[in-house]
């Protein structure tokens, strides 16, 4: 297990520095729009990554990313490039808005003023987590979803007559 961890760590290093040395213009253009497969399956490939990317597979992302992406045929690089919004900064964010969404369909939440968020919390509160979480990869996927398909349309490169 700590080999997996390990090498899903790995992997996301080797993407921030592909990442950087192309730089945000050109690495969409390469890997977005001028990629293989319809505007559709391009916007279910960052859909599929949003979802695994806020879902509480923690550790998991990497792997789940490329899976799923090559069983359902999608953009393995969409999904790779949109399941990685679980960087450091953005954790405590995900995890407490998680926590917010959860709370209403949970019988017995806590009230989130004045607590503090470390792992005890989260571990007393796992069903508030759990819950809030999936609700959030799902709302949060079918707005990526549906703004990348828009954005795509949008911008779709001109087709070159021969």
């Amino acid at each position: 297990m700590k080999k997996f961890i390990q090498n899903t760590i790995q992997s996301q290093k080797i993407f921030y520095r592909y990442f950087r040395r192309k730089g945000l213009k050109r690495f969409l253009k390469e890997n977005v729009m001028e990629s293989d497969g319809s505007n559709e399956i391009k916007a279910k490939s960052v859909a599929l990554g949003i979802f695994i990317g806020l879902s509480p597979f923690w550790g998991f992302h990497s792997f789940l990313a490329i899976s799923l992406s090559v069983y359902f045929k999608m953009n393995k690089m969409l999904t790779f490039m949109s399941s990685q919004i679980t960087f450091p900064p953005l954790i405590p964010l995900i995890i407490f808005v998680s926590m917010l969404v959860g709370a209403p369909f949970v019988g017995n939440s806590v009230p989130l003023q004045d607590q503090t968020f470390d792992l005890d919390f989260i571990k007393n509160n796992l069903t508030q987590y759990i819950i809030g979480s999936f609700i959030l990869a799902i709302s949060g996927s079918v707005v990526a979803g549906l703004l990348s398909y828009f954005f795509l349309q949008k911008f779709k490169p001109q087709e070159k007559n021969i």
